[in-house]
């Protein structure tokens, strides 16, 4: 998935753009629900009770359907990970330890020896000739008595290195029941980190075999690119290619789009976050955005103004 651009329609929320890469980020902007339009997307990409009749996701280069098949749609928060240490009958870990399980080749004969072993224990004790048998232990048994001790590990008390230890194991384990079709949509990654932890979890995200459409409150979150980073203010997508050209137009210095580029994707990095507030732009005094060169201020001014 390779800076596309998404359009979608639905009755539910304004008909938004969105840029597409194999990591997207969406800023959260004051006014706009994005949660809304991510749970369309969400329930869109599901092969059971999908919402394809009421709603429609086009890819803009090709003017085509994105089919509803083409991805399976996960939605997580770092609670939804946490949430993972229960092993809980249903969670994702828990099928992941017992697929896990099943693929080993001396799995299944450590269950035969404890069964065994256990039925030998019967005729042990069982001297009166009571009609007793023993259940036969199995792997859902066996995954009933895990349970996480953080002090086994070091620093596994840390959220992120919870996370980082975990997640991985998610990805894999959905990516095995859903042939490698997952799409993740991750929301507020940065809760309950540090900016050095919401760093590495960022690099974590990249190096995953999935793609991940992020929705954050962070800087340290946002794709290095504009084209895979969205910002949706007033129902409008802001990031775009017309942007890109109007700046061009607009400029007052004769400057070429690669370097326009290169100082959107900059300014995103380090201001997205004070867009919002009506911010002051200064080369000379302490401000909310410092900005020296003339390109920097220029698309600064623009964008600022959308």
């Amino acid at each position: 998935m390779n800076n596309l651009i998404w359009q979608i329609k639905s009755e539910f929320v304004p008909n938004v753009t969105l840029n597409i890469g194999k990591y997207t980020a969406i800023y959260n902007e004051y006014e706009t629900v994005e949660e809304d339009l991510l749970n369309i997307i969400n329930q869109y990409f599901k092969k059971r009770n999908s919402n394809k009749k009421d709603v429609s996701i086009i890819d803009i280069s090709s003017q085509e359907l994105v089919s509803n098949l083409m991805y399976e749609s996960i939605i997580i928060d770092n609670y939804k990970i946490e949430d993972e240490h229960s092993l809980g009958s249903s969670s994702t870990l828990n099928k992941k330890i017992q697929r896990d399980f099943t693929d080993s080749i001396e799995g299944m004969g450590y269950l035969n020896s404890i069964n065994t072993l256990l039925t030998d224990l019967l005729e042990n004790i069982n001297y009166n000739e009571l009609p007793l048998n023993v259940k036969n232990f199995d792997l859902k048994q066996f995954v009933k008595l895990l349970s996480f001790e953080y002090e086994l590990k070091e620093d596994y008390s840390k959220l992120i290195t919870r996370i980082e230890q975990v997640l991985p194991l998610l990805i894999d384990e959905l990516n095995k029941q859903h042939n490698n079709k997952v799409l993740l949509i991750y929301l507020y990654p940065e809760a309950n980190l540090s900016p050095k932890e919401q760093m590495k979890l960022k690099k974590l995200l990249i190096s995953l075999q999935v793609n991940i459409i992020v929705l954050t409150g962070s800087l340290h979150f946002m794709a290095n690119e504009w084209h895979y980073n969205n910002y949706i203010r007033s129902g409008k997508q802001k990031l775009t290619s017309k942007f890109i050209e109007e700046l061009l137009w607009n400029a007052p210095l004769d400057f070429k789009k690669v370097e326009l580029e290169k100082s959107l994707n900059q300014f995103i990095l380090t201001y997205q976050d004070k867009v919002e507030i009506n911010p002051t732009i200064s080369n000379y005094q302490i401000a909310q955005i410092m900005l020296f060169s003339s390109i920097d201020i220029c698309r600064a001014i623009i964008f600022t103004t959308l």
